[in-house]
């Protein structure tokens, strides 16, 4: 891959809003009544926030979630977001112990959904993304903000192609799209920028 030299300005950062902690009862989340009620409370809290923000879903207090909560919680928060219904509100993981993130990865591979997570240092995608938009995706997390033509640049691919990736992880929900100002010629100059 080509080494990408950023020529945005100053690219606009997401806001970072408080995490909205999920738990339960004797830190167990089971059963879709359960996962219904979370996705209220998270939906309340992600429209309390400003848009263009990113709100960490905290795990950490959760030791079991079966996948009927895992599938009504996330599944439908997640086609919330790609609906465009939020707005540019996004989430992403962060706290999970590795049997809450295995039912979580096993119910977003059966929706094909993805989401964000956070592990230690590093970002982790859990659930399903194909190898195109992986490599896209790892790109602008490295960078954090890219245009496409850089990211065309990066990969040596063609920019409608890199424009085509761009485009789906921000319906993901996993890259946000926001616009510099116009070019040269009158057009506008759009770029993407990470959620984490």
């Amino acid at each position: 891959m080509e080494q990408v030299v950023s020529t945005i300005a100053e690219p606009r950062a997401l806001a970072m809003v408080p995490p909205f902690v999920v738990c339960g009862e004797q830190a167990i989340l089971s059963g879709r009544p359960r996962g219904a009620e979370l996705l209220g409370a998270v939906m309340d809290h992600l429209l309390a926030a400003p848009d263009r923000s990113v709100t960490p879903m905290d795990l950490a207090g959760v030791s079991f979630m079966d996948v009927s909560c895992a599938d009504e919680l996330l599944s439908k928060l997640l086609r919330r977001i790609r609906s465009g219904e939020l707005g540019a509100r996004y989430v992403y993981l962060q706290g999970a112990n590795p049997s809450v993130e295995e039912t979580i990865e096993t119910v977003l591979h059966l929706r094909a959904l993805a989401v964000l997570a956070r592990q230690g240092e590093g970002v982790a995608v859990i659930g399903e993304l194909k190898r195109p938009l992986r490599e896209a995706l790892e790109v602008l997390l490295e960078h954090k903000a890219i245009t496409s033509s850089q990211l065309a640049r990066a990969l040596g691919k063609n920019t409608n192609i890199v424009c085509n990736r761009l485009n789906a992880l921000q319906r993901m929900g996993l890259a946000c799209r926001l616009r510099e100002g116009s070019v040269a010629g009158g057009g506008r100059q759009y770029y993407y920028v990470s959620i984490l």
